[in-house]
């Protein structure tokens, strides 16, 4: 239906009752309001929402395609006289169709939601039902000779325009989501990852959408081609682990303790603790001692059933922190002295049994390297690839750097956002002067969804930055990143809501006020849109879908109210609550 009707947005959708997201929308008004239901809801009355209720941000959402059920009626439409003209052929095409469609479904067992679109599994199908589509064009033609006596040059020009007419609107209705003139932010958002980070770095990366980029801008860009990357979704296999061994472009190859028939195979995929309860039970070890035994012979246990596997003797690890070797590196300064440590401590709970070679390597990669060479790992990593490391990182940019310094972590933050300290200097220098935007700061277009791990990194990064200076009372650079972010992600690109009233925030206590309005302002009117659309909804439709958002921009309502009210600005705050002041209640009116 997205193919071949249109959709309604560029969201994936895995919930049918969730109506703002995932559902195809032809374009014909009346009929999206009664159909798009999908009949989850019921006794709703007015089915799906008012089209004439929408917001401007739905209205204009460049991922909004209709197509007007053309592409469907000529494929149905051809389909049907193929059928009739010419049944061999139409059985064919029909089991192409059926086999690169329903049938790669239930071979592969293909689950009802996945991490993101996978419509291109399905491509071949799609492709079979456009022969249909064409197949109208006789259909078409043999209408206009035969019933409307048309002659043949007419009946084919008529036929050929009218189907013509489906992909040119297709054409025109997906060039702007689809387009990507102008974009360059995988090679900007790599460039933001490779140069926070210093020179000869190791970085640990996750998933593709932060390795792949990254390894283009260094190959083919020559970005930092000194930074090794290390991809943790690849480090489980033995022939990645060995090629760390290799110098790659500017970057020194890797030291690695366990040499490579320690990891060949099935060698090390699991490795068990063999240690009493209790981590006060478990003697430390350092982690080259640590290494070097998973590579003794006699670290090997045999289960009885003839299963062969290394074990550890202690849960207990840590990694020395020499402070005289580090300062000759480069990578300690000397008169950096609060929170130091002489050692930073790697300790498994009783709950885990056994580490996994993915997690050997990494262990590996920093025991190995620690002393000579800053390892980070990139923001979007999962916690859990930390491996407890969390208090022991510097944020420098988009990069985690693991740091002799027991600094503790902010817990108000996501993810990996606030492990470790902040190095306050280094990472405003990262976002003011070296990170690019991708041309999203400059030029009116399309954000796909896949730049959304990358962009909320930036986003929480800059937040962290700005949230500390304020701290500080360096409201002067605060302002600076709070202005910046603005002006990186605009709002005719990235929609504002209630995340940016922190940034608000930091720009009023430096006392721009001028520039807090700008955005207050534009918060102001997107917010009112919202809650008057909402108020457009019926309960039921509200409840599935928006009731969240609902609650979200009640938040953004009074926080922006609150504000307007300490500026002192008495035409600014009757402004403000021309624009919102009606929908301070706690519960919002909906139809019934």
């Amino acid at each position: 239906m997205w193919n071949f009707v249109g959709k309604q947005n560029g969201s994936q959708g895995y919930e049918p009752w969730d109506l703002k997201a995932g559902h195809w929308e032809s374009g014909l008004s009346a009929f999206d309001e009664s159909s798009l239901l999908r009949k989850v809801l019921p006794g709703s009355g007015e089915g799906y929402y008012e089209q004439d209720a929408i917001t401007d941000v739905m209205k204009n959402n460049e991922s909004k395609n209709h197509y007007f059920f053309l592409p469907l009626i000529f494929g149905l439409f051809g389909l049907l006289f193929h059928a009739r003209n010419s049944p061999k052929e139409f059985m064919a095409i029909m089991m192409l169709f059926l086999m690169t469609g329903l049938g790669i479904i239930i071979y592969s067992n293909q689950p009802p939601n996945e991490p993101r679109e996978r419509d291109y599994v399905l491509v071949g199908s799609f492709m079979t039902f456009c022969i249909w589509i064409g197949m109208a064009v006789p259909a078409l033609y043999s209408i206009f000779k035969e019933r409307l006596s048309l002659p043949s040059i007419g009946a084919a020009g008529m036929a050929a325009i009218l189907v013509l007419s489906a992909p040119v609107i297709m054409g025109f209705q997906n060039f702007d989501d689809h387009s990507r003139a102008h974009h360059t932010a995988s090679r900007d958002y790599a460039s933001n990852f490779l140069n926070s980070v210093d020179e000869n770095a190791i970085i640990f990366t996750y998933g593709d959408n932060d390795t792949y980029p990254l390894w283009y801008a260094q190959e083919v860009e020559g970005i930092r081609r000194d930074v090794r990357v290390v991809n943790l979704s690849l480090i489980a296999v033995d022939w990645y682990i060995n090629k760390l061994r290799n110098k790659v472009n500017d970057s020194p190859a890797l030291k690695l303790t366990i040499p490579a028939e320690g990891y060949r195979g099935k060698n090390k995929n699991q490795v068990y603790f063999a240690t009493p309860a209790g981590i006060e039970n478990n003697p430390e070890a350092p982690i080259e001692a640590i290494l070097n035994y998973m590579n003794d012979p006699r670290s090997i246990r045999d289960d009885g059933a003839g299963n062969r596997f290394n074990t550890l003797p202690t849960r207990n690890i840590f990694i020395p922190a020499n402070r005289d070797k580090l300062i000759a590196n480069g990578l300690l300064s000397a008169s950096d002295t609060i929170n130091r440590v002489g050692k930073i401590p790697i300790k498994f709970s009783d709950s885990k049994g056994y580490l996994l070679k993915d997690e050997v390597a990494i262990l590996d990669v920093i025991g190995s390297n620690f002393a000579d060479r800053a390892i980070y790992f990139a923001v979007t990593c999962k916690n859990e690839k930390l491996l407890g490391l969390n208090d022991y990182m510097q944020m420098e940019g988009l990069g985690l750097r693991l740091v002799p310094f027991d600094s503790g972590s902010d817990r108000n933050l996501p993810g990996l956002y606030g492990s470790g300290r902040l190095d306050i200097d280094k990472t405003f220098d990262n976002v003011m002067t070296k990170w690019k935007w991708g041309n999203f700061d400059t030029v009116d277009t399309y954000v796909n969804g896949s730049y959304g791990a990358e962009v909320t990194a930036m986003k929480v990064i800059m937040l962290r930055l700005s949230s500390k200076l304020t701290e500080m009372r360096d409201n002067e650079r605060a302002a600076l990143v709070a202005n910046k972010y603005f002006e990186s992600f605009p709002h005719n690109n990235f929609t504002y809501d209630a995340s940016i009233i922190p940034f608000i925030n930091v720009l009023l206590r430096a006392n721009k006020y001028d520039d807090a309005k700008k955005h207050i302002r534009i918060l102001a009117i997107a917010t009112s849109q919202n809650m008057t659309f909402y108020e457009s909804l019926h309960g039921e439709v509200l409840a599935s879908s928006w009731r969240d958002d609902m609650r979200y921009d009640l938040r953004s309502v009074n926080d922006l109210l609150s504000i307007s009210s300490q500026m002192e600005d008495p035409d600014f705050l009757k402004e403000m609550e021309g624009l919102l002041k009606e929908y301070m209640p706690s519960q919002t009116p909906v139809k019934n």
